[in-house]
């Protein structure tokens, strides 16, 4: 019983002992999100870096439609119409908003000209022919861009419908319940043009969806979007369905890096800051320390560094100096991260 009861003690010191270890070395260890970019399924090839992006959808059919005067159009008709909105102002909507996204992705340059409007003789429902090759050379060379986009087709078919549903209860009396939907069908086609030939074709196709249902009819129909805002609506969407095909995403993860000072750890400030090169120059001196410890940190932080900046092969140097310097598993852990985010580079 008694060399139980010491066996006990013993092992509860030793947990104790590796649980305090451990919360000593977290300590000094802290995290940091970054954002690391993934290719798109379709993305555009590496020599297209910057697009000039045009408008050829719009024919004389189209109108810049008043909110208002549209949205009193749907209610003089009882709410119950499936009709063709051709919006100019929505037309522009996804050059202008497909513009910002391609340019927030970081891939890609681009150009939006004041003069952006490509004349159209065609139906709104036709698909035109391909541009002549000078006209995209000379808008290319124009503007310096690597390619032309083209918005070659935009419609959205908008159907609503409204409903009164009548209860007749004998202790309450008659009421009614209202109820209404908006479903919005678009359209679109762009062009990707090189000078001398296409790069891609992008179709699109899908329907947008809203529903409403209330005792006062008044707060059923404002819990809509207006007509013109649902047509806005699915010009920004058609933008969100492009840049998603051929703009890389990038999902948030974590980096942990070493800190040299539990209370003051200049080099958490200057992260905290955003003053990566002060931090890295602040690392390369702890990086000379003859303290083994110290130096591989100090290495394994400017792996991280190097990352952030973009450098994946600097980063792997960085972090094979620190793992050779004294091993520490993070370290290996990490160049394992590293190489796979290399073997995804080379990939793509």
């Amino acid at each position: 019983m008694q060399f139980t009861s010491k066996l006990n003690i013993l092992k509860i010191f030793l947990f104790c002992m590796i649980g305090f270890a451990t919360l000593s070395c977290k300590s000094y260890y802290t995290s940091l999100t970054i954002e690391t970019p993934r290719p798109a399924k379709d993305e555009l090839p590496a020599d297209i870096q910057s697009l000039t992006l045009m408008n050829r959808s719009m024919s004389d059919q189209f109108q810049m439609h008043q909110e208002d005067s549209l949205q009193i159009y749907f209610y003089r008709n009882g709410y119950q119409l499936s009709v063709v909105v051709l919006d100019s102002l929505a037309a522009d909507t996804t050059i202008r908003a497909l513009a910002e996204l391609m340019i927030e992705s970081g891939r890609y340059d681009v150009a939006v000209p004041i003069e952006r409007n490509i004349p159209r003789n065609l139906h709104f429902d036709s698909i035109p022919e391909e541009l002549n090759p000078e006209q995209v050379s000379q808008l290319c060379s124009q503007f310096n861009t690597d390619a032309l986009m083209v918005l070659e087709k935009f419609s959205t078919k908008v159907m609503t419908d409204n409903s009164t549903y009548k209860y007749v209860d004998k202790y309450t009396g008659t009421s009614y319940t209202f109820y209404a939907t908006l479903d919005l069908k678009y359209d679109a086609m762009l062009r990707i043009y090189k000078p001398g030939s296409i790069v891609r074709e992008i179709h699109l196709s899908d329907t947008i969806y809203w529903e409403s249902t209330d005792d006062n009819q008044v707060r059923m129909f404002s819990r809509l979007p207006s007509i013109k805002q649902a047509v806005i609506t699915a010009a920004i969407k058609i933008a969100l369905d492009v840049d998603g095909k051929i703009s890389p995403f990038w999902i948030p993860e974590k980096r942990g890096y070493f800190l040299f000072d539990l209370k003051n750890d200049q080099g958490q400030q200057l992260i905290n800051e955003n003053k990566m090169e002060q931090a890295i120059a602040f690392w390369n001196e702890k990086a000379k320390s003859d303290d083994k410890k110290i130096k591989s940190r100090a290495e394994y932080n400017l792996a991280v560094a190097s990352e952030l900046e973009g450098n994946v092969d600097l980063a792997i140097e960085w972090g094979l100096k620190s793992f050779n310097t004294r091993y520490d598993y993070r370290t290996e852990v990490y160049l394992k991260k590293l190489e796979a985010l290399k073997e995804d580079q080379q990939s793509q």
